[in-house]
């Protein structure tokens, strides 16, 4: 505390009297107009103010997710099945169907790391039910809320869709934006970058973490960014190209990365071998690995088997193979064979994610999304600091924002505790409520309203 860390930077050297001039160096960095500071700096705080809550929400959850296997191990805890026996897969989706028969939609995913599980998910009008399979193909329903919901705010904010994940694009948007306006608006930023003041007010030190943390992580931060807000808004941007382009056919926008169709028969058919077709696709890759199964229509004649088969040895997360009901092959994508925009769309989600480099990379992750949540944190903070010091206090939006960057984390503990008896969501949304209430009513001094 109290020390200043830094490196050396060269100093433009200064004529002695009696000693004849020599060159000046040039400064390394370029000035920058004062007044394009200014703008980019009111910028900067005008759009954290307007989503600051936001994206402090969404950057929190997903720091946590990074660890989602190993949450869903702690609340549901079996023994993972890092290898499966030979039809256990078959028998876990046949076992599923008998259980839930009207479903439209079923995922069927291996294990890909030791603390996975074989996991069945089914989709119909009631929603997603998840269940889990020993290495025999035994299942049981998956009950892991607390893991699930943190998933679903971070991606959606348990919002219904698709108004959750185009709040999240745009919070993911406005999170881009700051990042590139906190750079323009400080051109000392990178010279500083190891120059760590400590010893100044309170409100200089978390300047000086927020300026530093944002440096740091800014290959990070810009990359979850920027992924996120493609995620975010695919939609959205999906209508447009379809309206600019294609005269408003969406279908032909979805279709390299739908895959082709397969014609709806409802008349019944019994499912292939599913493990059978899943080594048929994994033969197309070499060193390619099993993601996942889907089908679609299950037990109808209008089935659509897709098999995405991971590589290991490149970025974009796998390439899908398609099978009719029969198990023939229709198609396939080209997420690693295809053009740039498919192999970046399909890398982008890896690369959000953090799941290509095993625990240490998603510990990283962990790590960096610290970070970047305390930057979003402490970047609205530091701006209701300058307007009190400005004479322009904000006493109830500071009390509403301490108690939002203090309180929903430790609401979220609150939540993961009362999740094996009530449901996350309206505990964890009260929860925060009832404390923005409690903050706003409690009586306090002069000097603590200031």
């Amino acid at each position: 505390m109290g020390q200043v860390l830094k490196i050396p930077f060269p100093q433009p050297s200064v004529a002695k009297p009696g000693v004849a001039k020599t060159a000046v160096a040039k400064p390394i960095w370029p000035k920058v107009p004062s007044r394009f500071t200014a703008a980019a700096l009111s910028g900067h705080s005008a759009v954290g103010l307007a989503f600051g809550a936001v994206i402090y929400l969404v950057c929190l959850s997903g720091t946590i997710s990074v660890l989602v296997d190993e949450m869903k191990l702690v609340e549901q805890p079996t023994t993972p099945a890092s290898s499966i026996q030979p039809g256990a897969l078959n028998r876990a989706v046949a076992a599923v169907l008998a259980r839930e028969p009207r479903i439209s939609v079923l995922y069927a995913m291996p294990p890909s790391t030791p603390r996975q599980r074989l996991t069945v998910s089914t989709f119909d009008a009631r929603g997603e039910q998840a269940f889990i399979a020993d290495a025999d193909g035994a299942v049981t329903p998956q009950r892991t809320p607390f893991s699930d919901f943190v998933v679903d705010l971070h991606m959606t904010l348990t919002a219904p869709a698709p108004w959750g994940s185009l709040l999240v694009g745009l919070s993911g948007a406005a999170l881009l934006s700051l990042i590139l306006s906190g750079v323009l608006s400080h051109p000392r930023v990178f010279r500083d970058a190891f120059r760590l003041r400590l010893n100044g007010s309170e409100r200089l030190r978390e300047a000086e973490l927020h300026n530093r943390l944002s440096v740091w992580g800014l290959p990070f931060h810009v990359t979850v960014t920027l992924t996120g807000t493609l995620f975010g808004l695919a939609n959205l941007v999906m209508l447009a190209i379809a309206a600019l382009v294609f005269h408003g056919d969406t279908a032909r926008v979805y279709a390299p990365l739908s895959g082709p169709t397969v014609a709806a028969d409802p008349r019944p058919a019994p499912l292939p071998d599913l493990e059978a077709v899943a080594s048929r696709a994994v033969a197309n890759l070499p060193q390619g690995r099993l993601y996942y199964i889907g089908v679609e229509r299950p037990g109808t004649r209008g089935s659509r088997l897709s098999v995405e088969v991971s590589d290991p040895g490149r970025l974009p997360r796998g390439e899908d193979f398609y099978f009719d009901a029969s198990g023939k092959p229709i198609g396939r994508s080209r997420f690693t064979t295809g053009g740039i925009g498919m192999q970046a769309y399909s890398g982008a989600v890896v690369l959000h994610s953090g799941f290509f480099g095993g625990l240490p990379v998603r510990l990283l992750y962990g790590v960096f999304g610290a970070a970047l949540t305390f930057v979003s944190a402490s970047g609205v903070t530091i701006r209701l600091a300058r307007r009190r010091d400005r004479g322009q206090p904000s006493p109830r939006l500071r009390r509403a924002w301490l108690a939002w960057t203090w309180g929903v984390p430790a609401v979220l503990i609150l939540t993961a505790a009362a999740s094996r008896w009530l449901l996350p969501q309206p505990v964890f949304f009260g929860g925060v409520l009832l404390l923005q209430v409690l903050v706003q009513i409690a009586p306090r001094g002069r000097a603590q309203a200031a």
